[in-house]
Order: structure tokens, then sequence, then C-alpha cells
């Protein structure tokens, strides 16, 4: 195998591996982390000053 091959096939690796990580991310944030019923997320979210407090600040 020549270096030009070689260099391709890390190339090809590390562009497969940053879309899977991309799009693993879309999914989670889409279907997993908002859950559309929860009435926190139906309200707005926390406020300010309750988001604060919440972080133990």
């Amino acid at each position: 195998m020549s270096k030009r091959t070689i260099a391709l096939l890390i190339l090809a690796a590390v562009a497969a591996t940053a879309l899977t990580a991309e799009v693993t991310y879309l999914v989670l944030d889409r279907f997993v982390l908002r859950d559309p019923n929860d009435p926190l997320t139906k309200a707005g979210g926390l406020s300010p000053a309750q988001d604060l407090k919440a972080k133990g600040k």
C-alpha cells in the first residue's frame, strides 16, 4: 500500500467518525433529550433565576 492510499484511508475513517458523531448528536437532541410532553418543556424551561439555583450558584 502506498502512502497516498494509507492517507486516504485515514481521512475516510476520520470523516466517517465525525459524521457518526454528528448524526448521533442530532438524533439524541431531537428524539431523546427533548420530551415535548414534559410540562417544563411546554412552559419554556426554567427562568434564569431558577436556572442559577439549579446549577448551585
